[in-house]
């Protein structure tokens, strides 16, 4: 009995000392870059006698110490004391390497495993790989890169040149095209800290209906002038047909009338206009999901009228304003519509100190002021208001008219009379310092001439009239106005 004890504690002992890891060096991993030359360590203990050594990358056997007559890949070799060198190191030489130490029987084989990571630049291929992609409004979008690298790249994205807002690094982007302003140069940048970042575009095309805009639709002109209808065909995808239209019929060109189109503008151009020339057109593109239509206006009318906001000029006091204007007509203006109303300040009840912050009812009174007896193309008028109210906000605008029908209303004009004696606002409500302010609006899509909006309710019980030209001295003259 007690010698078989003795037995199992001497195999247990030497089982024992001989299933220490006879190694004298440790596991490592190396990070270094291309072309540098890494040398793994596999040192033994030198009691262990010769053994025999193998070598895995991965699981794919390199060498074995005991058939030296088996070669190696290119650029790797083990030396004597086992150590393992590979040389010029590439990208695909990243892996775990282990060194095996073969021992006699009973005892069974102890490894060692060192790791390989060879730091490289990123690369980038898109997709899709041609780096485009076409989808109709409504489909979903679907981009990508894939990368490659060490250590793995950081991915952002820029959108025609502008960074993208993600919330966080990804390699692909997918979302619903919804509508054209989505589509544009997609950029994917990986960056891994090796090197320059790389790049990858994809252009994202969305197909839409044109979209057709215009700087000017309304069009002013003179019989015997050049005058051209111009309209800028923004997006089309597919192509769109183009076609300029009057009355619903396809405008007839020659010599005289002719079409021209540069880059994405489209002109409808006129030599020599003649009276019939006048009118409407439409602009129209057309493609398989949809048609665009833009309406021009070209009209001999007077252009829209533009108050002039002049310092000296405009001399308020509190019961009158001067107001100045300029308008474009290549012919004679034969009068001029100026529309006032309080705009707010003004009183409502008979009662002193009755006033409101409320925009008033829209009760416009009107003053004819005559033309000139200029053929322009510049017309200027200065007009002194008369029986305005103190300390209240006014605002006007004017039209113009001349042989050929009346123009589009102008911007609004506000203005403010001085303080003054009798009706006055309360002390809380200071006016007296506001500067004439011009307040655009949209114009109406129709003469102003067959437009009534403005009349007002009550006509003028009396009045007096007074024009000047610009050119001329500036003549003042008293008109009796008062508002019901």
């Amino acid at each position: 009995m007690k010698l078989f004890i003795y037995i199992v504690l001497f195999l247990y002992t030497k089982n024992s000392v001989h299933s220490e890891k006879p190694f004298k060096s440790i596991p490592v991993t190396v990070k270094t870059y291309e072309n540098d030359t890494v040398l793994l360590p596999c040192y033994i203990d030198e009691n262990e006698g010769k053994l025999r050594v193998r070598w895995y990358k991965d699981k794919k056997l390199l060498g074995d110490s005991h058939t030296p007559h088996e070669i190696l890949p290119p650029r790797v070799r083990m030396h004597a004391n086992y150590s393992l060198q590979v040389d010029a190191l590439q990208a695909e030489d990243t892996a775990d390497y282990t060194c095996e130490i073969i021992r006699p029987e009973p005892w069974g084989p102890i490894r060692q495993t060192h790791s390989i990571e060879v730091l490289y630049s990123p690369t980038v291929k898109t997709v899709p790989e041609d780096g485009f992609l076409e989808v109709r409004k409504g489909e979903y979008v679907d981009i990508g890169c894939e990368t490659t690298g060490t250590p793995a790249p950081i991915v952002d994205w820029r959108k025609n040149g502008e960074a993208m807002a993600l919330l966080e690094h990804r390699s692909r982007i997918r979302f619903r095209a919804e509508h054209r302003l989505l589509a544009g140069v997609y950029e994917c940048i990986a960056n891994n800290g090796v090197g320059d970042p790389a790049r990858g575009t994809i252009t994202v095309v969305i197909q839409d209906a044109p979209v057709v805009t215009s700087a000017r639709t309304y069009v002013h002109t003179a019989v015997g002038l050049r005058a051209a209808l111009a309209a800028t065909l923004e997006f089309a995808v597919p192509p769109a047909r183009t076609a300029w239209y009057r009355d619903g019929r396809p405008v007839k060109t020659d010599d005289r009338v002719v079409l021209m189109v540069q880059d994405n503008v489209h002109q409808l151009i006129f030599r020599n206009v003649r009276k019939p020339d006048l009118g409407n057109y439409t602009f129209r593109a057309e493609n398989k999901l949809g048609m665009a239509d833009l309406m021009f206006k070209l009209t001999a009318v007077p252009n829209a009228a533009s108050f002039k906001m002049e310092t000296a000029l405009n001399k308020a006091t509190a019961t009158s304003f001067t107001l100045i204007w300029e308008v474009d007509s290549y012919s004679t203006i034969i009068e001029y519509n100026l529309w006032l109303r309080p705009y707010y300040g003004r009183l409502v009840t008979p009662e002193p100190d009755a006033f409101t912050t409320e925009p008033p009812a829209n009760q416009w009174s009107k003053i004819v002021v005559p033309g000139d007896s200029s053929d322009g193309p510049i017309h200027s008028a200065i007009y002194t208001v008369r029986g305005l109210t103190p300390s209240t906000v006014y605002e006007a605008i004017v039209t113009s008219r001349n042989r050929f029908g009346w123009s589009k209303p102008s911007s609004i004009l506000h203005f403010a009379t001085e303080p003054g004696a009798g009706r006055t606002r309360p002390s809380t409500a200071d006016y007296s310092d506001i500067t004439p302010i011009l307040v655009e609006t949209e114009p109406e899509p129709y003469n102003i001439s067959q437009a009534q909006i403005f009349e007002r309710l009550n006509e003028l019980s009396s009045g007096t009239r007074e024009t000047v030209s610009m050119a001329a001295i500036l003549v003042s003259c008293s008109v009796a106005f008062s508002f019901s």
